[in-house]
């Protein structure tokens, strides 16, 4: 008890240390009429008595409205956002069925492409991988030699012209991502003149993946031309061994981005799962924005905007996801191109935030597959 009180003074304390975005934060919700910060604050610290913390999403949820009593926030929303962020992962990773989960695919980016192309899953080709600085797989061959230099090998993968995307193995929210094109022996990272050398010593510097870039259904690229705007979709695992669709989502990247992520400025927007079709508004990070019901930059509505090939993804991401019958939910990152969906990630660890926020509570549909 004497640890759990301390706990929440500690909550208390983090709480008015950033009142500027967790108490006088702006409303993503500009026409409504809104509470006062005192009641804001109250709201608070009433989540940290009830479940051990204040709610980060208290704004992007909308908590902020005069009409999200206590009684409709707490039935309607899961509180606060990091408790589902520890279930999933005890659920993904402590399955008493089984000694070992599935997670590792999905955890480390290589695993999970040569697991999609075993199935014949439609994913970005490797060029090439880097692991502890020696380079493990190039052209669809694993290299056992590892006392080949990596330097050279490199220089002699990337002598070739080559348009690519390049990203950490295990990174998180688009950090270590870049696009890579290397056209008469001149070398471009996120479309700056760089070197053979200077790109040498980026790809040793972590774990790295290197992919060949895809192309996006004209369509998507409508929405924002610079980033491959890709669906974020979660499947769960009942009880009963059925592989059913959670959430969905579109990420969409800011016009001069190389990456669709809401944390590097992206917009999200919900999707109607029946229709495939994008709901009317989008979400933005607080420093970037609030809620927009057309894309900042191309103007795009979004209201009605239909995804092409959303079934067929739907479809894939339930099968996949049978293979994976080890894992309790995925969130899966899906592009669409010309030819049909293409599955780039599958997550986890995945974040109810942003769903919760496009589709409204979920508290309900949580405890029916989660708890």
């Amino acid at each position: 008890m004497k640890f759990q009180f301390v706990k929440k003074c500690r909550k208390a304390y983090s709480l008015i240390k950033h009142r500027s975005s967790l108490i006088n934060g702006v409303s993503y919700y500009a026409e409504c009429e809104h509470k006062s910060k005192m009641q804001i604050l109250k709201d608070q610290l009433y989540f940290i008595r009830k479940y051990g913390n204040y709610e980060p999403f208290y704004f992007t949820y909308g908590f902020d409205r005069t009409e999200m009593t206590r009684e409709r926030m707490t039935s309607e929303y899961l509180i606060p956002y990091d408790s589902f962020q520890a279930r999933i992962n005890h659920l993904n990773n402590h399955n008493p069925n089984f000694m070992y989960t599935s997670r590792v695919i999905t955890a480390d980016k290589f695993y999970f492409n040569v697991f999609l192309e075993k199935f014949g899953i439609p994913t970005p080709p490797v060029y090439c991988f880097i692991k502890d600085k020696k380079v493990l797989y190039v052209d669809a061959q694993f290299e056992i030699d590892t006392q080949q230099d990596a330097v050279q090998q490199l220089k002699q993968l990337f002598s070739r012209d080559m348009d690519a995307f390049c990203k950490p193995s295990s990174g998180q929210l688009g950090n270590g991502i870049f696009a890579l094109k290397i056209q008469d022996s001149k070398v471009y990272v996120d479309g700056t003149l760089s070197s053979i050398d200077k790109l040498k010593d980026i790809l040793l510097s972590a774990n790295y993946l290197v992919q060949k870039r895809i192309y996006q259904h004209p369509k998507m690229s409508t929405l924002c031309d610079s980033t491959i705007n890709s669906i974020r979709m979660q499947t769960v695992m009942t009880k009963e061994g059925e592989v059913v669709p959670f959430g969905a989502g579109l990420r969409m990247g800011r016009q001069g981005s190389s990456v669709d992520n809401w944390a590097k400025g992206g917009v999200f927007v919900g999707i109607d799962m029946e229709t495939g079709k994008l709901m009317e508004t989008g979400f933005l990070k607080p420093q970037y924005g609030t809620s927009v019901k057309e894309h900042p930059d191309t103007h795009v509505v979004f209201k009605d905007f239909e995804i092409p090939y959303y079934k067929e993804a739907e479809k894939q991401a339930i099968e996949l996801h049978k293979r994976l019958y080890r894992c309790h939910s995925v969130g899966w990152d899906i592009a669409i191109t010309e030819e049909g969906p293409m599955f780039i990630e599958g997550n986890g660890l995945w974040e109810i935030s942003l769903i919760q926020a496009a589709h409204g509570g979920l508290k309900k549909k949580i405890e029916k597959y989660f708890l």
